[in-house]
């Protein structure tokens, strides 16, 4: 295995942070690797993976929903495993579209933040990755904000060197109404 130049940098970073594992392990293709060494293998991938993930989250941010169609493949499913009518599940691209801007007339404000992210590359093509979501929507409807908190388990591909989501399935863990400002 070749190990790209600012892997060990990269661990090292790692490791002061708190997110250090055991020093790189020589494993079979394809398998598990622990602590920093899938980081270390793949640094250029977990920096995109991270990226995709973050440019997502900016993007529901500031409503811009071309871009974040773009970052899906395109028979790509998203969905959210919530009671009705928070629960739902969009299959491809086009489906995503049209269910992310049919929402535009419920939702006042959005604002998410996504902390931490855990990503497993499985190899040149495909990646896992796991985030926790803080997000507090202000619905147009009622006035009324609340706040929800979950977390994203993603499947994703790389496509025309571009890392996409395949599924993207978010669980909500804990959600309130906040009080009025």
């Amino acid at each position: 295995m070749r190990r790209h130049p600012i892997a060990s940098v990269t661990a090292l970073l790692l490791s002061l942070v708190g997110c250090a594992g055991g020093p790189l392990k020589t494993l079979p293709a394809g398998a598990h690797l622990p602590g920093t060494a899938n980081i270390e293998a793949y640094p250029v991938e977990h920096l995109a993976v991270r990226s995709l993930i973050e440019r997502f989250s900016d993007a529901a941010n500031h409503a811009d929903w071309k871009a974040t169609e773009e970052m899906f493949a395109e028979d790509a499913v998203w969905e959210v495993q919530a009671p009705p009518p928070m629960g739902w599940t969009f299959q491809g691209r086009a489906a995503i579209h049209q269910g992310m801007t049919a929402n535009l007339g419920r939702v006042e404000l959005r604002v998410q933040t996504v902390s931490p992210t855990v990503i497993h590359v499985q190899g040149p093509d495909r990646a896992t990755a796991r985030s926790t979501l803080d997000e507090v929507l202000r619905f147009k409807e009622t006035g009324k904000d609340v706040r929800i908190v979950g977390t994203y388990s993603d499947q994703l591909v790389k496509q025309a060197g571009q890392w996409k989501f395949a599924r993207r399935t978010f669980i909500p863990r804990y959600d309130e109404p906040l009080p009025a400002p």
